[in-house]
């Protein structure tokens, strides 16, 4: 019999923060599991960036009274089964029942098994469930079906994706979300399910039924496959196994995994709790089919309110999985950062960039460009090859089309590190100039000494600029962005914490006054000194987060919170100078709750229970996001190492004592400068080779410089400008086979700096 209520609910996403996330090591078991509001939220299947199941979710419901939504009512307490083993364990009560669940994927099969035990207050009080598929926004419809079967078997239909579930079911059905569901039945039918609908086509479709048991322990499990007899036979299988065997398996399969540093889990402030959290959710991170991408996040931001697919985080972001898989690294497994290597070569463009973030099969999801995602990869090479676990010198392939990208493109940025502006960024600069000096290392060792020779010299160049582009003299401190070249940041310039990149990765020593100078600065304006401990926003004026009142933020509106990473990164930094960093470790530890899972950010203002807001807990942006995860373990292993876990030490060599004195000026196509202080060279850097034509006096006269062979595909041409006047210009031209390039360009002097 077909439903009514047809298409259901407008799609939307599950909540985006989670109270548990995981999946089985190994891949055969293709699902990943997370659960929000005390019940499974999104599983997916079978890559990583596809959601298949939306939620299941427990209904309790008495004859002549309305139902009890179990999500949204009871009282929930989740916790890890054991530290470092993300299966989960739920305790719920509400006045009418108690009930235990426990979440746990099968890592020999494509299959979640939910296990629990309910007992109510009175006994009339019944045990109901419901499970709805994901639904593609702007995609097909899913169906549902009730299979006949003894127990009857559920089963939804997601593209070319089944999902079965079979378990105890006194009775079932099949309908729309919202409008012919199993809690819209018991709500229309005094907390009775009087609905015998077998059938929902094309919508927003769910399954559900009354559980056979008054009272007492019970079993489901979820099957995922691509036919429905496979999917009902994989739920079968699993369920056949047990839930305490599939749970013994799944422990013994993460041991097997290899462990943190002892050294890591005593400098913790929680045992080692987090630590090992942090971990589990890295590595869970990880998809199955295309090995070594990492998602940023298993969740999409403020999911209920997200109609589109376009703001999810289960996309990968470069600058993210440098920080997974170098945590990773850190604690000592390399394995996950060569994997991610190797999908980063897969899925470099062919002009050597990645895209701002794409889909795991390497699909552009948001189609800008950051130039520090294109410096990670270089970075993540670089790393990998100080621990000689490279297995391929991955400078011709790799390394080279992305340097190439970072010099032909620079020093401006489309798109920071947050995604809403571009320009110059102290973050992004600090990233390009340690990538360039690391690349410019694996030429060398491949004998490209030319190549070398000019990654260095852009490199310094850029390093030269840092301060005249990014620092505001007159107030001493870094901003957050510097649109033009040719001009120091605006007194209105916005402030924020990107300079913190420039001692992180070794370009300014961490006591540096210019950096002491912009952390009070920032600390006046961003800091916030919360209960469970400090934490920061990103810059003045951001409006990425909830409003006031609490409500989730949508485009173009919105109030910043605090992210947890910004204290990590803090961290570091007094770690460098020897200080104590105690405090803002249990402030991390404080920030994830009692569920382990690291936010994206934090609630800042007072409480507000209706909308699941805590002081100092996460929003509902995104729980967990692998880089706050990642930038807390990397800290602890700097603290139980005393090292600098990322520094880039070329970079440190080279900038943090003694700067290579007044380098030339590096102009290209997308890098036009219009004036430079007297004293200073100016090299033009082409994508032909030829020579440069150029005059101090209007043309009257001439002189031709040739251009020189970078090996990079690029040459360059170094122009006398050192002998110039302020106030005097320089014309120039290139020209390639004797053919000119059709424009002239100048540049003036205008006196030397301060």
């Amino acid at each position: 019999m077909q439903a009514p209520g047809g298409p259901g609910a407008a799609p939307s996403w599950g909540p985006g923060r989670k109270q548990g996330f995981g999946t089985a090591p190994g891949v055969r078991s293709k699902v990943w599991l997370t659960v929000a509001r005390g019940n499974l939220s999104e599983v997916f299947f079978p890559q990583l960036d596809q959601p298949a199941l939306h939620e299941l979710r427990f209904l309790v419901a008495a004859p002549g009274s309305p139902p009890v939504d179990d999500a949204r009512e009871a009282v929930h307490e989740v916790r890890w089964v054991r530290p470092g083993v993300p299966a989960f364990r739920v305790s719920s009560v509400h006045a009418e029942y108690r009930l235990h669940k426990e979440f746990c994927c099968d890592p020999d099969l494509s299959a979640v098994v939910v296990s629990g035990e309910y007992r109510p207050e009175l006994p009339d009080v019944r045990l109901y469930m419901q499970a709805s598929a994901h639904l593609i926004p702007g995609g097909p419809g899913n169906d549902a079906l009730v299979l006949d079967r003894d127990p009857p078997v559920l089963v939804m239909r997601q593209g070319g994706s089944w999902i079965a579930i079979v378990g105890p079911f006194q009775n079932a059905l099949a309908g729309y979300v919202e409008s012919s569901d199993v809690l819209v039945d018991l709500h229309d039918n005094d907390g009775e399910l009087a609905g015998a609908w077998t059938e929902a086509k094309n919508g927003n479709v769910a399954v559900g039924g009354t559980l056979g048991i008054p009272s007492g322990a019970f079993q489901l499990a979820i099957g995922f496959a691509h036919s429905r007899s496979d999917a009902e036979e994989v739920a079968r299988q699993s369920l056949r196994r047990g839930a305490g065997r599939v749970r013994e398996t799944f422990e013994q399969a993460w041991r097997n995994l290899p462990d943190l540093d002892p050294n890591v889990l005593k400098v913790a402030g929680d045992g080692g709790d987090l630590a090992l959290a942090s971990v589990a959710v890295l590595r869970s991170l990880e998809d199955k089919t295309h090995r070594g991408g990492f998602v940023a996040s298993p969740a999409a931001p403020w999911g209920e309110s997200c109609r589109d697919g376009d703001q999810v985080y289960h996309m990968i972001w470069t600058r993210d999985l440098f920080h997974i898989v170098s945590a990773l690294h850190d604690m000592g497994d390399a394995s996950p950062a060569l994997r991610a290597l190797e999908f980063l070569a897969r899925r470099q463009r062919p002009d050597g960039a990645w895209d701002q973030n794409f889909r795991l099969d390497g699909k552009a999801h948001w189609t800008g460009i950051e130039l520090d995602e294109v410096a990670y990869p270089i970075l993540l090479a670089w790393r990998l090859s100080t621990t000689g676990v490279l297995e391929e010198d991955p400078w011709p392939d790799l390394v080279k089309p992305a340097a190439k990208f970072l010099i032909t493109n620079g020093p401006l940025t489309p798109l920071d590190r947050w995604e809403d502006a571009g320009g110059l960024s102290p973050a992004t600069l600090a990233a390009a100039i340690a990538a360039l000096v690391a690349a410019a290392e694996f030429a060398d060792d491949a004998g490209e000494h030319p190549a070398a020779a000019h990654l260095r010299a852009v490199a310094d160049y850029w390093h030269d600029r840092l301060d005249p582009w990014c620092y505001m003299r007159a107030f001493r401190h870094y901003v957050r962005l510097n649109a033009d070249p040719d001009r120091p940041p605006a007194p209105e310039a916005v402030t924020g914490l990107e300079f913190v990149e420039l001692f992180r990765l070794g370009l300014r020593t961490p006591d540096d006054p210019r950096i002491e100078h912009s952390l009070s600065t920032a600390d006046a304006v961003l800091k916030s000194s919360l209960a469970a401990g400090p934490v920061w926003r990103r810059y003045v004026g951001d409006g990425y987060g909830e409003l006031p009142d609490g409500s989730p933020w949508r485009p173009g509106v919105g109030q910043g919170r605090p992210w947890p990473l910004l204290t990590a990164e803090r961290a570091h930094r007094e770690l460098a100078l020897k200080q104590p960093i105690a405090e803002l470790v249990s402030a991390l530890e404080a920030f994830a709750g009692p569920e382990l899972m690291l936010p994206e950010q934090v609630w800042d203002a007072d409480d507000i229970p209706a909308r699941e807001l805590r002081n100092g807990r996460a929003t509902g942006s995104v729980a967990p996001l692998g880089w706050a995860h990642g930038e807390y373990l990397k800290l602890l292993v700097a603290l139980a190492s005393a090292r600098r876990t990322d520094i880039v030490e070329p970079a440190a060599r080279r900038y943090a004592g003694s700067a290579p004195a007044t380098p030339a000026f590096m102009w290209h196509a997308k890098h036009q400068f219009q004036t430079f202080p007297s004293g200073r060279l100016v090299s033009v850097q082409v994508d032909e080779p030829g020579l440069v034509r150029w005059t101090a006096d209007q043309w009257a006269s001439y002189k031709e410089v040739p251009l020189q062979d970078t090996t990079l595909g690029l040459w360059v041409a170094t122009l006398p400008t050192d002998i110039m006047r302020p106030g005097a210009t320089m014309e120039w031209t290139t020209h390639h086979d004797g053919r000119w390039e059709g424009a002239n360009h100048t540049v003036r002097c205008v006196g030397a700096e301060a």
